[in-house]
């Protein structure tokens, strides 16, 4: 399937003309709903614990949408660090100054609107940059990975944590029904639901060293949880509008989830992984400089 025609569901593909009451629905029923799940609290201060966050340091979050990742870094870097969130929407950042200053964390974060594909900062200006479920809903979202390389410094670190679609978790008792459900959702909801699966190389081809993977899954019990409404419901919508199932399929599926949860059996959720490396140095007779790339 061609890029152009993958991702045309996705919510976040053109995040730039979001007004200020679409920026504040999608991010409190969908950014700070699933920042605030258990899985999410675990997994996030889990790969931060891989990324070596430390303080002092100055760190990029790519992507940031409303800051959930941006304010955990923020604590992470004080004192006298720098957590700065960048992201293509004015609106989202607005949102995400708000949440940081009701955290009291504004002194410790700054906001900088921009592409992820074309990163408006200097070479080696920070310690670390991350791009959190964000490459994945950008279209030829693999140019934003040297750009994630060229702005951290030589010893810096850079990490991608991203959903791997096709690894969406939901107990249903059609498996050829919800097959093809996952298989649309994955396809048209993100630009590029198997990037992630190609970070590994791509981050190497940028010139990354000691590059490794951790797996992460978020799973929810709760019919009513980020994964239900944001994924399984709302996926077997775009199935019947992609043509992958009729309507009548999409409501005889919605019904049997609805009774597996009355039933107490509902379970959903998705695998993430969490890409990382370091940006390599090398000692000379005139100071550290760059590994050949």
């Amino acid at each position: 399937m061609a890029e152009e025609q993958r991702g045309r569901f996705s919510l976040w593909r053109e995040p730039q003309g979001f007004d200020a009451e679409r920026a504040r629905t999608l991010a409190e029923g969908a950014l700070e709903r699933r920042g605030r799940s258990e899985d999410e609290v675990r997994a996030r201060a889990a790969y931060l614990d891989l990324l070596a966050v430390a303080p002092g340091e100055r760190v990029l979050d790519v992507g940031c949408g409303s800051g959930v990742v941006t304010r955990d870094l923020a604590r992470r870097v004080a004192p006298g660090g720098r957590a700065v969130g960048l992201d293509p929407s004015p609106a989202l950042l607005a949102v995400a100054g708000e949440l940081a200053a009701a955290a009291g964390l504004a002194g410790e974060m700054a906001w900088r609107v921009g592409d992820a594909r074309a990163l408006p900062f200097d070479d080696g200006a920070f310690d670390a940059a991350l791009a959190v479920t964000t490459l994945c809903h950008i279209p030829d979202g693999e140019r934003a990975i040297p750009e994630l390389v060229r702005v951290v410094r030589p010893g810096g670190r850079v990490g991608v944590f991203d959903r791997d679609n096709d690894t969406y978790i939901i107990a249903h008792p059609d498996r050829a029904l919800t097959r093809r459900i996952v298989a649309a959702g994955s396809d048209h909801t993100t630009v590029d639901g198997w990037l992630i699966r190609r970070l590994p190389r791509l981050l190497r081809q940028a010139g990354l060293a000691d590059v490794r993977v951790r797996a992460f899954a978020s799973v929810e019990q709760d019919p009513a949880g980020f994964y239900a409404t944001n994924a399984g419901a709302r996926w077997a919508d775009v199935a019947v509008q992609v043509g992958a199932i009729t309507e009548a399929e999409r409501r005889r599926w919605v019904a049997d989830l609805e009774a597996e949860a009355v039933a107490g059996g509902f379970v959903a959720g998705l695998t993430h992984l969490f890409v990382w490396g370091t940006r390599p140095v090398a000692e000379a007779a005139g100071g550290t400089v760059l590994l050949p790339r």
